[in-house]
């Protein structure tokens, strides 16, 4: 990691004679120690390494990583004396350093910056680069650093409300954030806050047009909930009451298509479910309760083959669907096909445990066949302490010896590998 890294590299020395730092506001402490960064691939401090420049270096290092040093504050007083221009400087390096996705090297200078100059603004440019880091993370399929750049931008936007109480900037920034997440009534708390101190403008109207956005989506996501309570409840006329108010505005979803061919499907009628299906699969979405909804139609309608073929596709597309494997069993054992059958009431088994359906489906196959299922195996792992065993435990000693030898040496390290906001500049 950059931090730890670039602190380990960090000496300490006295103030050297003759040196001269002062302005009206700032005088050298001669009690204070002044931190040095060693130069990279330097292990040890020698006379040549010791600069001005070095001294910056050090103690924006401390400033970025380490802001509760006893002597930060003296640290920032010093290098605002030798530059009072710096944290604009440090800035643009930073956001130069993101472009090239050194994103360590970026980090600790935005760091830097918000800490010697802690304004909405270096808030703002520290959570853009985290959240674009993680946006580079998932396009390299690394989730787990995904996720811990989101939530470091997260948690910085929070430290901005902490620091700088209720900022419209940083308020419609982390409701941005949130919206961007998915968080709706999250990112909507956060732009109520918003609305009550940001003055008129264009930002305040963008931010008005994110909450009708948010809104609707709200809205949306309980017209869905309502007609799958329906659904549950056996209330098939106000399910399909339901997702029709839902497609009416959002034309475009396939959910609201889905909930109301369930609906229909369960109320018998099967040609309206089947072309809110289809309707699913014209607008792009392939799921395995898509197609197992189809084939209950199919059937119903009268095409077993087009049923087979569309559970079928259901099982390619999620091999693990108890539903699935115990439709497509019971198919194929009314067909006579007993072999597929067998194949896929043994899935179900695997799938369901002591699941009364399949458990009959299993008897009308025994029944029909004179074959017998037998139990569900399970596998277990059982040591054997006996002599006889000898050739496990020379296995086994030599893994402990390889444990051994990876705890003496250490694990070899792997090579390193190197959200719609906008910087403030």
């Amino acid at each position: 990691m950059k931090k730890e890294e670039s602190l380990r590299s960090i000496r300490y020395i006295k103030v050297p004679k003759g040196m001269r730092v002062e302005s009206d506001t700032f005088r050298l402490d001669p009690g204070i120690m002044l931190p040095v960064q060693l130069r990279e691939g330097e292990t040890r401090l020698t006379a040549d390494g010791i600069s001005l420049e070095s001294i910056v270096s050090g103690m924006l290092t401390l400033i970025a990583y380490d802001e509760n040093h006893k002597d930060v504050q003296y640290y920032k007083d010093f290098v605002f004396t030798i530059d009072p221009t710096l944290p604009e400087k440090l800035c643009q390096a930073a956001i130069a350093k993101e472009q090239q996705k050194d994103y360590s090297f970026a980090e600790e200078l935005f760091l830097a910056v918000y800490h010697l100059l802690p304004q909405s603004a270096s808030c703002i440019n520290l959570a853009t680069l985290y959240s674009a880091a993680a946006v580079d993370a998932r396009d390299r399929g690394d989730e787990e650093m995904e996720d811990g750049f989101l939530l470091r931008a997260k948690h910085t936007l929070s430290d901005g409300l902490r620091r700088f109480g209720e900022n419209p900037e940083v308020l419609a920034e982390i409701s941005s954030f949130e919206a961007f997440m998915g968080n709706l009534e999250e990112a909507r708390e956060y732009l109520e806050r918003y609305m009550r101190v940001a003055e008129e403008g264009e930002k305040k109207q963008e931010m008005k047009k994110l909450m009708s956005r948010i809104d609707l989506q709200l809205a949306n996501d309980e017209a869905i909930k309502e007609a799958y309570d329906f659904i549950m409840l056996g209330e098939n006329d106000k399910a399909i009451e339901a997702a029709s108010s839902f497609i009416s505005r959002n034309s475009g979803v396939w959910n609201g298509y889905f909930l109301r061919a369930w609906a229909e499907r369960k109320n018998g009628r099967y040609e309206d479910a089947r072309k809110d299906l289809m309707k699913c699969l014209e607008l792009g979405e392939r799921s395995a309760d898509i197609y197992n909804e189809l084939s209950i139609s199919e059937l119903e309608i009268g095409d077993r083959t087009l049923a087979e073929t569309y559970l079928e596709t259901a099982a390619d597309l999620d091999p693990e669907n108890l539903t699935v494997a115990s439709n497509l069993a019971y198919l194929y054992l009314q067909d006579g096909r007993f072999d597929e059958a067998r194949e896929y009431l043994e899935k179900a088994r695997y799938l369901s445990g002591d699941d009364s359906i399949v458990k009959n489906l299993i008897g009308e196959y025994e029944k029909r066949t004179g074959d017998r299922i037998g139990d569900l195996i399970h596998e277990e792992i059982v040591h054997d302490d006996s002599k006889d065993s000898k050739e496990e435990d020379d296995d086994d000693d030599a893994y402990a010896a390889e444990i051994a030898e990876i705890e003496k040496d250490g694990i070899p390290e792997e090579d390193e590998c190197n959200c719609g906001h906008h910087h403030h500049h």
